[in-house]
């Protein structure tokens, strides 16, 4: 396995003490120079180094304000710096450390220490470097984590842990700001003799086109629609005037028929089909999650007793 390399870049006016650097260094590191402050800044924002020497005494553009450049580009701000200076008062040492500079090494130079200063700055950058590393993956992994305890592995909805979760929330906040909250439930029309006659992944087939209606249904931020178990879904509809959750129902009703899903062994249709009861009303102390669950879950029961394949919607507004 190929071992690469760090980076140092040295900013220096004087070629004497490049080549001094570049002979100490180069056995161990990449190096690159600059014999400006502003081409210093341009190496830098392009190799985007693991180490910067810069030298204070230059020209046009001296090392302080090349510094002040580097710490305040995004690009280049995490760049340890390190002041290679004549100077050695205590003044001009706090002013670079203000700046962002993390050591001095002072001229004339000692190669040990120029040495030992680069590789323990490149260590600690390095381990600095491998801690980022790690944090993000982690943050991906309980990004992910995250995402696989709210959603439903097969149909990609919300699961009924956060569906429980988010009806909790939206009906405290639709107390709050005194706004109606609707509850949509549904149930696939004689699932099980589709299941037995058709097959278990033919099954799972059907509930995977009723999550993609659902998704393609119901697109406004606060709405979420959910496996509610089953072959049963559930649909949070916040913030809506009333009637409107019933029309999304009756919508949502007929898109699934316009799959046409063949189902020989359903009284209800030719096809698969959908049943649903919605409840809207504008909750209080009294009608807590469990109360829009079971009037919901009495409106399906209404709806299949009716024959199924329908919507009935009961409103306490």
């Amino acid at each position: 396995m190929k071992v690469v390399r760090q980076k140092i870049l040295i900013i220096d006016d004087t070629a004497a003490n490049i080549q001094i650097l570049h002979a100490v260094l180069q056995d161990a590191y990449s190096i690159f120079f600059a014999t400006s402050g502003r081409d210093g800044i341009e190496m830098a924002r392009k190799e985007l180094p693991d180490l910067i020497l810069l030298d204070i005494m230059m020209p046009e553009m001296d090392g302080y304000a090349v510094c002040t450049k580097l710490k305040g580009d995004p690009l280049t701000r995490q760049i340890p710096l390190i002041f290679i200076t004549t100077m050695s008062n205590i003044e001009d040492e706090m002013k670079g450390l203000a700046l962002g500079a993390i050591d001095y090494i002072t001229k004339p130079f000692s190669p040990p220490i120029v040495n030992a200063r680069v590789k323990n700055h490149l260590e600690l950058k390095r381990q600095r470097d491998l801690l980022e590393k790690v944090t993000v993956e982690l943050d991906k992994k309980n990004l992910a984590l995250n995402l696989l305890a709210r959603e439903d592995a097969l149909t990609g909805l919300a699961n009924r842990r956060y569906f429980n979760e988010v009806l909790e929330s939206e009906r405290k906040r639709a107390i709050r700001s005194r706004q109606l909250l609707s509850l949509i439930l549904c149930d696939v029309d004689f699932f099980k003799s589709y299941n037995d006659h058709y097959g278990h992944v033919a099954g799972d087939k059907c509930l995977q086109v009723i999550g993609q209606i659902l998704l393609q249904t119901f697109k406004r931020a606060g709405d979420l629609p959910a496996r509610y178990g089953g072959e049963e879904f559930a649909i949070i509809f916040p913030d809506t005037p009333p009637g409107n959750a019933g029309l999304l129902a009756e919508k949502l009703r007929q898109g699934m028929m316009a799959q046409a899903l063949p189902h020989a062994f359903s009284t209800a249709a030719e096809v698969v089909t959908l049943s649903f009861g919605v409840v809207e009303a504008q909750p209080n102390s009294e009608r807590n999650a469990e109360w829009y669950i079971n009037e919901a879950d009495k409106a399906l029961y209404r709806a299949k007793e009716r024959g199924r394949n329908q919507v009935v919607v009961v409103s306490f507004t």
